[in-house]
């Protein structure tokens, strides 16, 4: 098969075909070579969720999700047409019937005249199985075959996707599997456009021939972001002239953020190509995360060189001195960053050597603490992906940063288990770990001698990281006593919840989160005003966090302890300030009734009581949604919202709508109380089952009146 018929194999199969259907939440795939056509994408040509290939003689169809396969052997109507083309393209237009192997434990067992073969990659094969399956494509065999990458390895903890024989399989075959969640809807139309690409190997030759392709550099960018430095068969070297020569406009800054749709797009599509290239670094990133004004001087051995008391506290516009031979251990007994004290320059390779690994496998290296990627926000204030992550496999790897960063240990899963490392190339940076006995004199010493720009921050349960230079003014009993303040907070929060943290919290200062001003997860993730020591929003500024608390912050923790039991439709932005609430109250000695937050929601919740309560407005208003929560804290204390979510974690119920979960949450604090509160939600407007009437109909109606009540004290029935 040529080329140009070989192109045409995406129209075949979708012949009469508009769309395929899609099962769970299918990875990605890369089609790298010219053996490999992407047949169907999601969103757009980075998102390819089922790609052809050619192996000698024989033809096969790989899925980005193991359910896949399963359609081919119980083929629904909705997929007989799709089905019946992708029979006839692998067996070469004969009647070949579909027989599946994943429990086939040798290719002897069976008959493969007229036959397709349908295998869920997820089910291990032996050596000689894939060897013979080899032998069988090449010699005109056909095979349809699928894994969920992303799935496999949340179900194998401590692996990494070269662990998976498939993976290996694919690449054979001259197939990328990612660990990417896709980005489809249900159905995924077939649009030729997004296929055009055909393959990596074809997208780069076109990047090459002409630079300012936008739609060949975001799909080999795109690419090289997701392949993580597995980049073999790639054009490094022109690849790097072409990022190298980035003009202005496609160079992100803060007091100049890219805007315009085309050149955040191929600004994207450089900053993947960057992130692959070694020993080199990444232009514009003086503005952000920031870089050294003069040379690296390398020194062995942790020969550091003192910097005199003159250039107290610390100094970054000297020469920052890279070590070599540094020991670092972690002993670990949760899922997070470690960081290792030191940080890697823009440009410098570094190594690492394992030197013993006790406990469960799958660690991995990460430089650089800003984790969110940039790709699909409206504007780039900074690089789109500046922070790089690779598995921490055999002996000793060596990673390289265009963008330079704080160096972590990413721990495989909560298993005890612990890592040595041997670090080479690094700079000494800021960090103070409220749990080391010797952190007072660490502290002091490298406010003398660290040089990385980034510092590492560490309480009991929570981790900062921001600037070095904003913090050096600190002592140590300033340091703790901020620190203790933020423990609390995270503290407090799980003791409303009835659980224990099992790893610490971790905040990060960004130039430019990738939602809002602030978003929750791992990490926390805020803007940069938080750095700066002169403001009252400065994360160490404790006259101000002791008497307002941050509401902000407490809030972005709370979403991380929110459950989907008690968080139904309308309520993430509202069950998650409950804690903002409690943290306010038993921290800073805010009463929750009614905390200044909430009574700037005073005009807006009458103009909603006024109106009637209808509980869709009711939905898209947090503020207004949160008061009947304070109402609840106000009448019944902390102690009862304590008994509620401790039953919640006992029983962990199953609740399948909307519904069910306000009906329990209705019933749970009413059985708690002893009262029958479904006045209190009705007259907000929240609809309550027939059922959960019935149940609580035999308990009294407190009697509960304020200011809201007051508005439509009629409405306060049953």
């Amino acid at each position: 098969m040529d080329d140009s018929e070989f192109d045409q194999v995406p129209q075949i199969l979708f012949k009469g075909v508009s769309s395929l259907k899609t099962i769970g939440c299918p990875g990605t795939l890369i089609p790298m070579t010219n053996q490999a056509r992407a047949v169907i994408c999601g969103a757009d040509s980075n998102n390819v969720i089922a790609a052809a290939s050619l192996l000698g003689r024989g033809r096969c169809l790989v899925f980005a999700h193991s359910g896949y396969p399963y359609m081919f052997i119980n083929v629904d109507v909705e997929d007989r047409k799709f089905v019946e083309n992708c029979r006839l393209w692998l067996a070469k237009g004969r009647n070949a019937q579909f027989v599946l192997i994943d429990d086939t434990r040798s290719l002897s067992d069976v008959p493969l005249d007229e036959k397709i073969l349908v295998w869920n990659g997820e089910c291990i094969k032996s050596d000689i199985f894939m060897q013979n399956l080899y032998d069988y494509l090449r010699q005109g065999g056909a095979l349809v075959c699928g894994a969920t990458p992303w799935g496999w390895l949340q179900l194998n903890s401590g692996k990494i996707l070269s662990d998976l024989p498939f993976f290996h399989f694919c690449d054979f075959i001259g197939i990328k599997l990612t660990e990417n969640y896709s980005n489809c809807s249900n159905p995924m139309p077939f649009r030729l456009e997004l296929i055009q690409f055909k393959n990596i190997h074809h997208a780069t030759q076109k990047l090459v021939a002409d630079p300012t392709d936008i739609e060949s550099l975001c799909i080999v960018g795109g690419a090289c972001k997701d392949l993580n430095v597995d980049v073999s068969g790639l054009p490094i070297e022109i690849l790097k002239n072409i990022a190298m020569k980035a003009e202005n406009e496609v160079i992100p800054s803060n007091n100049c953020p890219i805007q315009d749709k085309c050149c955040r797009q191929k600004s994207s599509g450089l900053c993947g190509i960057l992130c692959v290239l070694t020993s080199t670094k990444a232009p514009g990133i003086a503005n952000f995360p920031g870089d050294f004004s003069h040379s690296p001087v390398i020194e062995t051995n942790r020969a550091v060189g003192y910097l005199g008391i003159a250039n107290f506290p610390g100094d970054f516009s000297h020469s920052p001195v890279i070590e070599t031979n540094v020991i670092f251990h972690i002993e670990s007994n949760a899922n997070e960053w470690y960081c290792t004290g030191y940080y890697a320059v823009a440009g410098i390779p570094i190594q690492i050597d394992v030197l013993e690994c006790m406990g469960a496998m799958g660690w991995s290296v990460r430089v650089g603490c800003h984790s969110d990627h940039l790709e699909n926000c409206e504007e780039l204030r900074r690089w789109s992906c500046i922070s790089i992550n690779k598995p921490l496999v055999g002996n000793s790897i060596q990673m390289s940063s265009a963008f330079g960063g704080l160096i972590f240990l990413q721990s495989p899963n909560d298993e005890s288990n612990s890592i040595t490392v041997r670090l080479h190339h690094v700079v000494l940076t800021l960090t103070y770990d409220f749990m080391d006995p010797n952190r007072v004199t660490n502290w002091q010493y490298r406010r003398h001698h660290a040089q990385g720009l980034w510092a590492d921050i560490a309480g009991q349960h929570i981790v900062l990281n921001l600037p070095s230079k904003s913090l050096l003014h600190l002592d140590s009993t300033q340091l703790d006593e901020v620190l203790l303040f933020w423990d609390s907070v995270v503290l407090a929060h799980h003791e409303l919840r009835g659980t224990k943290p099992k790893h610490r919290e971790r905040i990060v200062c960004d130039e430019q989160p990738s939602a809002g001003y602030m978003h929750s997860g791992y990490p926390i993730v805020t803007h940069m005003d938080v750095t700066d020591p002169q403001s009252d929003e400065f994360l160490f500024n404790i006259h101000v966090l002791k008497k307002k608390g941050w509401w902000g912050v407490f809030h972005e923790i709370g979403h991380n302890m929110q459950r989907d039991w008690w968080t139904f439709d309308g309520t993430g932005e509202v069950t998650v300030n409950i804690f903002t609430l409690h943290a306010m109250n038993i921290i800073c000695h805010i009463q929750p009734w009614i905390h200044p937050w909430l009574d700037e929601q005073e005009s807006n919740t009458r103009i909603y009581i006024e109106n009637g309560c209808n509980f869709d407005e009711w939905k898209d208003d947090p503020g207004i949604g949160l008061i009947i929560y304070a109402q609840l804290a106000r009448e019944y204390g902390w102690e009862t919202y304590k008994k509620v979510f401790r039953q919640y974690e006992q029983t962990q119920p199953h609740l399948d709508s909307n519904q069910e979960k306000m009906d329990h949450w209705i019933e749970s604090f009413s059985r708690q109380v002893g009262y029958n509160l479904i006045p209190l939600f009705k007259f907000w407007g929240f609809p309550v089952s027939k059922s959960t009437a019935e149940v609580l109909h035999d308990l009294d109606v407190p009697n509960i009146t304020d200011k809201f009540i007051e508005i439509a004290p009629e409405r306060y029935r049953i």
